[in-house]
């Protein structure tokens, strides 16, 4: 049990998740799987996460005023170099990546002060019902735009339809997590989607995105095979399912493996279709 907390809590499952996610992107566009470009995700998203966790430690600790503990930062403190290490590295090897990185760049950053803000600037305050759709987004463009963008014109039809498509899904997996902090978020006078909304306004909300997204992966092209889209239609749906029981308290297990997990099943589901 040590592990697997291990995996979840250091952000490895969730790493894993992303470069899956990447590799499917590849796969429901046809296109050569880049896995120098998976792998880059993969840090990245390592990268990202342990240094917002560090933050969130700091920031807690200081908050309580308890003495800071390094024992209690290593492990995401080693993860974060080492994932620093490898970006830098494929940065230096190719430098054209700078710019198409630039939009998860900054859409990370202003996540970032969103969660970090704590109330003390009422304007950055009131953005914080932002942070879910900031991240989802982030998500969508590292996981669909960033690894073909070379390969694919950014504009076609097919790519931003899947892009839309990511993000209704990521948008969704994220507002779950969000319905598990809302009562802090409430007590703490942060304005999540949850927060602002009433159960049966959010159920419609999921229940609206789950219809749109199962529009558009009706939309898209006939050269995608069918399997492909029902493995999509079927992601979407079990996000809806997994909202519903999220609707009553559940362990943290709940939210690292089965919520994250989705992302992780639709993925492998399209790649084993491809075998």
């Amino acid at each position: 049990m040590r592990f697997i907390h291990f995996i979840f809590s250091r952000y490895i499952f969730i790493s894993l998740c992303a470069a899956f996610l990447t590799i499917q992107s590849f796969v429901l566009l046809n296109i050569q799987r880049n896995f120098p470009v998976v792998l880059f995700v993969f840090f990245a998203t390592l990268l990202f996460y342990n240094f917002y966790g560090i933050l969130i430690k700091w920031q807690q600790d200081i908050l309580q005023k308890k003495n800071i503990s390094l024992n209690k930062y290593a492990l995401n403190f080693i993860l974060f170099v080492l994932s620093l290490v490898f970006v830098f590295d494929s940065l230096i090897k190719s430098p054209q990546t700078i710019q198409i990185l630039f939009v998860p760049a900054i859409v990370s950053i202003l996540y970032v002060c969103l969660m970090l803000n704590n109330g003390r600037f009422s304007f950055i305050k009131n953005l914080t019902f932002f942070k879910t759709i900031l991240l989802a987004l982030a998500w969508a463009y590292s996981t669909v735009i960033f690894p073909v963008s070379n390969v694919v014109d950014i504009f076609s039809g097919d790519l931003m339809l899947l892009f839309l498509i990511r993000f209704v899904f990521m948008l969704m997996l994220c507002i779950i997590f969000d319905f598990r902090d809302v009562e802090k978020d409430r007590k703490n006078n942060l304005s999540s989607i949850p927060a602002v909304l009433k159960k049966t306004q959010l159920i419609g909300l999921m229940l609206g995105l789950l219809l749109l997204n199962t529009t558009m992966i009706w939309l898209m092209s006939p050269q995608m095979l069918d399997i492909h889209k029902f493995i999509l239609m079927m992601s979407t749906a079990l996000c809806f399912l997994v909202f519903i029981l999220s609707l009553k308290k559940r362990n943290y297990y709940f939210y690292y493996f089965l919520v994250d997990g989705i992302m992780l099943f639709s993925a492998i589901a399209s790649i084993i279709t491809t075998l």
